[in-house]
């Protein structure tokens, strides 16, 4: 069974310099992911713990959510935005 949580994989071409890249960019890269990771895990906390609080779903009903076609389209052209924001900083 495929776990619901992983998209599937969106295609990029390989930066053709990828292997020359100087280790500041590379440093750039990484935190620019920490902080769109940090940022993200602290607003989803906060909206699970206020939606909880309130009653409005449950720990279970997350795990159960099924996403439907417009929202995965949606899901993916934001995915692919970021996916070729960091790719754009390895140029």
């Amino acid at each position: 069974m495929k776990d619901k949580t992983q998209p599937d994989p969106i295609p990029l071409e390989r930066p053709q310099q990828i292997e020359s890249l100087a280790p500041d960019q590379m440093v750039a890269v990484i935190l620019r992911l920490t902080m769109e990771i940090s940022t993200l895990r602290e607003r989803l906390a906060t909206h699970e713990q206020l939606l909880q609080q309130a009653g409005v779903f449950s720990d279970e009903a997350i795990d159960d959510f099924q996403v439907d076609a417009e929202d995965k389209s949606r899901r993916q052209a934001e995915r692919q935005r970021l996916i070729e924001g960091v790719v754009s900083d390895l140029r």
